[in-house]
Order: C-alpha cells, then sequence, then structure tokens
C-alpha cells in the first residue's frame, strides 16, 4: 500500500484530476499551469508516475481515475 501513497504535490496534483475528470490531457495541463505553476512535461511526468502507480489512467488523451478519492482515502 506504501506504493499508493502521495506526497503533497502529487496530492494536489490528484485533486485537479479528481476535481474534473475525464478530461483531455491539454486541460490538465493548462490547470497544472494555472494552479501549479508546471510546465506540460512536469505534469505528464507526474501523470506517467501515478498512471504506473495505477490511481489514474491515460488513454487517447483522456484522463481519468482508476480509483476515486474515497477509494484511494481507504487504502
Amino acid at each position: 500500500m506504501e506504493e499508493l501513497r502521495l506526497g503533497v504535490v502529487e496530492s494536489q496534483f490528484a485533486e485537479i484530476i479528481w476535481s474534473n475528470e475525464p478530461l483531455p490531457s491539454g486541460e490538465l495541463v493548462k490547470l497544472c499551469e494555472q494552479k501549479l505553476g508546471w510546465k506540460k512535461s512536469t505534469t505528464y511526468t507526474v501523470l506517467k508516475r501515478l498512471c504506473e502507480r495505477g490511481i489514474f489512467q491515460n488513454e487517447k488523451g483522456m484522463v481519468s481515475a482508476r480509483m476515486t478519492k474515497e477509494e484511494y482515502d481507504a487504502a
């Protein structure tokens, strides 16, 4: 379960996705730039990491959660 624990910045990123899903990856980049001050490459790096951990998915440019915030909190 340690693999699922999110750091502070990852948690902020996850909240953006959970609050807006499903959303196009380009829209996620814009939101992260506005709310977190991130560049496109940072957004995609963190998204890839969290997709590999099974929390989110990026299918054909659409980002969505593989587990709800409630499921994450209970894990």
